[in-house]
């Protein structure tokens, strides 16, 4: 099995998330993408890379005891204050409400809008098949950026602007997931991460911070020896390809 898992990623060529110039980050809420990836962020913008921010919901539901529009206020200014020790000035939202209704197809068409302005080469997101995952817009958001990510060119889904160039997207990196495939090296960017984390403070109070901070410690570390440094986090990454009828893609 190993040997012939293998042979299929020596034909896939999966590029490194380093590697990429214009990444694309879609997230369900406001901190999704810092807590999850916060120093591989700073690292591919320390490194020059273009990295914007997608924001599928407002984060609305997300203070109890204050009204949605206040609780959103809140919340994307402490994202934009996260954000901006990330490197990332560039942030997008969709502002559907948070843990509300909206149809996922409808969001991927929304998605594949905003793919084909910027033409990333690289977009991250949500894994929608993490085991015991019940949040609906994690789910959701991570399966319309996928479906996006595999029918962003195909007129007959979403019709194309005249003006549109149809170009290739190298790849996706799935973060909050159970099956990593690449790690990237984050020692120089590890504090960052916290840094930016605890910019959420409507979210993370100092106990939840603490809790945070010794998980992803652990976790990182863990991931770090994988590849022979410190701290690292991990993706699935997928080519678009591999989005349809592909059935080694739990294995890759």
């Amino acid at each position: 099995m190993e040997e012939y898992i293998n042979e299929i990623r020596k034909i896939l060529q999966l590029p490194k998330i380093e590697d990429c110039q214009n990444v694309l980050c879609v997230q369900p809420h406001p901190d999704d993408g810092d807590i999850s990836s916060g120093a591989t962020i700073a690292k591919l913008t320390s490194l020059g890379k273009k990295v914007t921010y997608l924001f599928v919901t407002d984060g609305s539901a997300g203070i109890n005891g204050k009204s949605r529009s206040k609780t959103a206020k809140i919340r994307k200014n402490e994202e934009i204050n996260a954000a901006k020790m990330l490197g990332v000035r560039d942030l997008i939202w969709l502002d559907h409400p948070d843990a509300g209704e909206y149809s996922v197809s409808n969001l991927k068409s929304e998605i594949i809008e905003v793919v084909r302005k910027l033409k990333p080469d690289l977009i991250m997101t949500v894994d929608p098949f993490l085991p015991y995952e019940f949040h609906p817009d994690h789910i959701s958001t991570g399966i319309a950026t996928a479906q996006a990510a595999l029918f962003y060119n195909n007129s007959i889904v979403k019709a194309v602007d005249k003006d549109y160039d149809p170009y290739a997207l190298r790849a996706i990196a799935f973060f909050f997931t159970a099956f990593p495939n690449q790690f990237v090296c984050v020692d120089d960017q590890w504090e960052t991460k916290f840094q930016a984390i605890f910019e959420h403070k409507s979210q993370i109070n100092p106990e939840t911070f603490k809790l945070y901070r010794k998980y992803f410690d652990i976790k990182g570390k863990f991931y770090g020896e994988k590849i022979g440094c410190k701290y690292a986090e991990g993706f699935k990454v997928l080519i678009p390809e591999m989005f349809h009828a592909f059935a080694e893609n739990l294995w890759i």
